[in-house]
């Protein structure tokens, strides 16, 4: 019998930033209605708190989600395991199903640099465009892009100050509206590709 290698051990401590991404296994629906969503992001904000973890981005599509977020604790995988163990088993309740909703482990992204940071929340936010299901991002009602473009109030579990201060201190005069206007990059796309996400 052929030994499988162990899995690498993610790359977490605290005060780190990473890019969350999975989809559902073959990638079939993970979130069927709006109910699912709502569910999902209740597991969100539950899970955050208990692993102290900030979120600072997220979006929902048919059969997959991207996070953003800053483990305060080192506690990445406590809070994934949290994340997807409570909203698997509503989501198998809900649907009178059973098994692994997700395709495997969550895929994490460090961020290393405020410039990459930046772009990966942009990348976040345009996944509904890029996709075409809406023409401009804050349309889309399963992300935080209308929260972070001052449409909507964020939930009192969204940290979007942040990432906004980066764009009041630049020279250019550049807002992160006008950030966002812009289509992602070649070079985000490159390393989303080499990721195997795109």
């Amino acid at each position: 019998m052929e030994k499988r290698m162990p899995r690498k051990p993610r790359t977490d401590y605290a005060g780190a930033w990473h890019h969350l991404m999975n989809r559902g296994a073959g990638r079939l629906a993970i979130f069927r209605d709006d109910d699912d969503r709502k569910a999902f992001l209740d597991c969100l904000s539950s899970a955050g708190q208990a692993a102290q973890m900030e979120i600072h981005g997220y979006c929902l599509m048919g059969n997959h989600f991207h996070l953003l977020v800053h483990s305060k604790a080192g506690m990445l995988s406590d809070f994934m395991r949290l994340l997807s163990g409570r909203y698997s088993r509503q989501f198998n309740q809900r649907w009178s199903s059973d098994g692994p909703i997700f395709r495997a482990r969550t895929l994490s992204v460090e961020i290393s640099s405020d410039a990459h940071l930046v772009s990966a929340s942009r990348y976040i936010h345009l996944n509904p465009v890029e996709a075409g299901f809406v023409s401009r991002p804050e349309a889309w009602p399963w992300s935080s892009a209308a929260a972070f473009l001052g449409r909507e109030p964020p939930p009192d579990w969204l940290v979007v100050f942040e990432i906004l201060e980066m764009f009041s201190g630049l020279a250019s005069g550049v807002s992160y509206a006008e950030f966002m206007a812009e289509r992602v990059d070649d070079k985000t796309v490159r390393f989303y590709n080499e990721q195997g996400w795109i």
